[in-house]
């Protein structure tokens, strides 16, 4: 009697199995039986374990033959079982026991490569006798028309990954460690959500948001906190951590500063290379009325780098001085060829004075207005009325 190669049968010669050729032959039909639709349950109690081959018995006992094996047992270390070196295929069931460990189950042909199968799965694998093939781990093109679950990692490489290739209504979500809706594809609105599943714009992100390279916005406008809550924005520099900051309570915006006090409030210098419209409303310069100065230049052919200027220190004010000294407003012609006069008043209302006095009446010189008889003439000073230049005098006393 000589046993066949696959399925272990036992193969009958001229006169063998006398008495026993019934029990044989039913053997062999067992066996035939099984590895078209046979099942057996193994127990894994050791390693290397190799599936049971029978002889001369009723076949039951054959794990070798069976098309679907299911494997059980609490693994104690990492454990292979092993089937004959030989071409077959295997519908295998791993329902071992690995609570607690990370013991792998190898199988594979007898002195050859195995397969690493997946706890708590199912596998189709095959065996040409020297290295053992996970169908699935190596399939082409699948189809399925019914769920596709996994409980395992899901690997897509060299490859393109299309959802809904037929631009039907199905939507795609992706969850997160405690986030239902991570990522949400919203196939009905063409829509993409962040952490909810019903996002109202092409991109809607729930949640904190961050871009760590260039983001480019064209072609559309950009609407900040467009349901009008209170919600600030911020724009960091460099070194300035509010070097932006809309206030979205006190509808404010700061410039250096997360605390506006006014529309715009900024808390540094202000330069403006265009022109500056200020219309309907005061401008008020200093109001905290701290010693801060105040400089306007002109960029003429007499260019005056303190055409104006307010001495916050000293509360002067000086045109052509940045250190008025003699009055509460002092003027500086220091151009000596312009022919140019500090000051020209020019009245267009002409029942009115050029200028107005008031002051402390006396009559003597202890006030600023002497109501007294002229006394000695000591100076005279250059005015021009219209066109012609005349000499004013000064009295000395009164």
């Amino acid at each position: 009697m000589a046993d066949s190669t696959i399925l272990n049968l036992d193969l009958q010669t001229t006169g063998s199995n006398a008495g026993t050729w019934g029990t044989v032959t039913n053997e062999n039909l067992e066996k035939l039986e099984k590895a078209v639709k046979g099942y057996i349950s193994v127990a894994i109690t050791t390693t290397p374990q190799a599936l049971a081959v029978s002889s001369g018995t009723d076949g039951t006992s054959d794990a070798q033959s069976r098309a679907a094996i299911k494997f059980t047992g609490t693994l104690g270390a990492n454990s292979t079982v092993t089937c004959e070196a030989n071409g077959y295929w295997f519908i295998i069931d791993d329902q071992t026991n690995r609570t607690g460990s990370d013991f792998t189950l190898t199988f594979k042909p007898s002195g050859g490569t195995g397969v690493t199968l997946v706890n708590g799965a199912k596998h189709l694998v095959y065996t040409d006798g020297s290295t053992m093939f996970d169908v699935l781990a190596d399939a082409g093109t699948v189809g399925v028309t019914g769920a596709l679950t996994t409980a395992s990692t899901v690997s897509m490489d060299t490859g393109t990954f299309t959802f809904n290739t037929s631009e039907g209504d199905y939507d795609a979500r992706f969850a997160g460690n405690s986030e239902t809706n991570l990522l949400f594809i919203d196939a009905g609105e063409d829509r993409v959500g962040i952490n909810t599943n019903a996002p109202g714009k092409d991109l809607d992100v729930v949640g904190t948001f961050r871009a760590s390279g260039n983001t480019d916005i064209d072609g559309g406008n950009f609407t900040f906190n467009d349901s009008a809550a209170s919600k600030d924005a911020r724009f960091e520099g460099l070194t300035q951590t509010h070097l932006l900051f809309v206030d979205g309570s006190a509808d404010f915006v700061g410039i250096k500063t997360d605390a506006p006090t006014h529309a715009l409030h900024v808390a540094g210098t202000v330069k403006a290379t265009g022109a500056v419209d200020l219309d309907g409303g005061a401008f008020v310069w200093n109001e905290t009325g701290a010693a801060l100065d105040l400089r306007m230049e002109t960029g003429g052919s007499d260019a005056q780098a303190n055409m104006f200027f307010v001495d916050g220190s000293e509360d002067k004010i000086g045109m052509g001085t940045d250190s008025p000294a003699n009055a509460r407003v002092e003027i500086n012609q220091s151009n000596t060829t312009g022919a140019m006069a500090c000051l020209s008043l020019k009245q267009d209302d002409n029942d009115q004075p050029f200028m107005f006095f008031e002051g402390d009446e006396q009559s003597d010189t202890s006030g600023n207005i002497t109501t007294g008889s002229v006394g000695s003439i000591s100076r005279y000073v250059r005015v021009r009325i219209d066109s012609t230049d005349y000499w004013m005098p000064i009295y000395d006393t009164s």
